[in-house]
């Protein structure tokens, strides 16, 4: 344990400094502390880099605190406003993954990019970021570097989204609802969706739900790519992500009401900090020189890939939710 202590003090550190920020801005710009904590992250590693005693309290965070920072977070959960959304949502969420799983691979080959690093990217715009790439990387046989080069892509797409989603959330005229759904449908990893989702108050119970239904995805979507791209036909699968079935019963929990508010109050706020320092930890782990290096084409087939589905869902939220 103690190995994780440097890091996770100097998570903590930044991610007080992106609430004291947050506090002074607020009278001029509305930047949530999520959105200025990823900011300092991807500002320090790529100027001063972060020393490697660092390293694993930082994973540790992004890892760990991130898991247990969206449990907790069930217990803010509102069932009657979720059980509103109806099973569109949940339909909305098979047909994104499924359009972006095939879409990836048409863009891999108008941009010549080998088949199994287009999936990469694929799972991760369309599941839940670097996780989803890390869990599917064996169930399809990818390279490793191949991984790597996804994950960074990934990081600093959804780092980028987290930015324009907020900023897009103080004009557009989406209802909370409508917002939450959007960020929680098409933004790349649990924390960027996060993020973006709570730069409006009345979105981010929605966006978590939301997220946590298409990162349920990743079984059975490892389970067809094992069976595509092993030729054996023996496909692998990753394993449950047993975090998000303890967030639904977290709701189900809270909403029995047999818990008192304070206690309530007090896994809200450990959920908060939990959560910001793991998107500062993945700020700290976007690297812009291997992304500069390794791949510009794929950074293309990224960006495009998440213009087409963003303003795509923008629209198709808007009109029919």
């Amino acid at each position: 344990m103690k190995k994780y202590i440097p890091g996770l003090i100097f998570v903590f550190l930044i991610g007080a400094l992106s609430k004291l920020l947050n506090e002074w801005l607020s009278h001029s710009i509305q930047l949530e502390a999520l959105t200025i904590g990823i900011v300092l992250g991807m500002l320090i590693k790529n100027t001063f880099g972060v020393n490697e005693s660092l390293n694993p309290g930082v994973k540790f965070s992004l890892k760990k605190l991130l898991k247990v920072g969206i449990v907790l977070l069930g217990f803010k959960l509102n069932f009657s406003a979720i059980a509103n959304l109806g099973p569109s949502v949940l339909l909305m969420v098979v047909s994104f993954v499924c359009i972006a799983l095939v879409l990836v691979n048409l863009l891999g080959k108008v941009f010549k990019i080998d088949t199994k690093l287009a999936t990469l990217i694929g799972v991760g715009s369309s599941i839940c970021g670097a996780s989803a790439i890390v869990a599917l990387t064996p169930c399809i046989d990818a390279k490793e570097e191949d991984s790597v080069l996804a994950v960074s892509i990934i990081s600093l797409l959804g780092a980028i989204g987290v930015l324009v989603y907020s900023a897009i959330a103080v004009v557009s005229p989406m209802t909370d609802i409508q917002y939450g759904i959007w960020s929680g449908v098409s933004l790349q990893g649990v924390a960027h969706a996060l993020a973006a989702a709570f730069a409006r108050e009345g979105s981010g119970e929605i966006g978590t739900f939301v997220k946590m239904a298409r990162v349920l995805m990743l079984v059975p979507v490892s389970i067809v790519l094992g069976f595509i791209f092993n030729s054996s036909g023996e496909g692998k699968r990753a394993s449950f992500p047993m975090y998000v079935l303890y967030f639904i019963v977290a709701g189900i929990v809270s909403s029995l009401g047999i818990l008192p508010p304070v206690l309530i109050m007090l896994f809200t706020k450990l959920s908060s900090w939990f959560i910001l320092m793991a998107m500062i930890s993945m700020g700290l782990m976007v690297k812009f020189k291997a992304i500069k290096d390794k791949g510009i084409k794929v950074v293309f087939l990224g960006s495009t890939l998440f213009s087409i589905l963003s303003v795509s869902t923008y629209f198709i939220i808007l009109k029919f939710f």
